[in-house]
């Protein structure tokens, strides 16, 4: 027995949004992880140069790399909420069909 296609509606709209909710704290320490291995770069590559205006270089260096890790928040955040999101799609639903299924036999 399957659910109606409201319930099946309301099953992926009510777990896409706790999905988003609980991606959030993973998506925030891969966000800041990113940014400071982009901070390290930065700073060995800052050390390694033998130039004087080495403060610019770092300067440079560090703004784009919070660019580039500014970029990827959205990708980052899509791909820790979708697996969420089927997972707990997929479990409440398999346990609602067989909550009708029991309930008809």
């Amino acid at each position: 027995m399957t659910i109606s296609r409201k319930d099946d509606r309301n099953l992926k709209v009510g777990n896409l949004i706790l999905a988003i909710w609980l991606a959030t704290v993973p998506t925030a320490i891969t966000y800041g992880a990113l940014s400071l291995h982009g901070i390290n770069i930065c700073n060995s590559l800052t050390n390694k140069l033998e130039i004087e205006s080495k403060s610019q270089v770092k300067e440079l260096c560090n703004k784009a790399s919070w660019d580039t890790t500014k970029s990827y928040i959205i990708l980052i955040g899509f791909f820790i909420t979708l697996p969420t999101w089927l997972w707990f799609y997929l479990s409440v639903k398999k346990k609602k069909t067989s909550t009708i299924k029991e309930a008809k036999d």
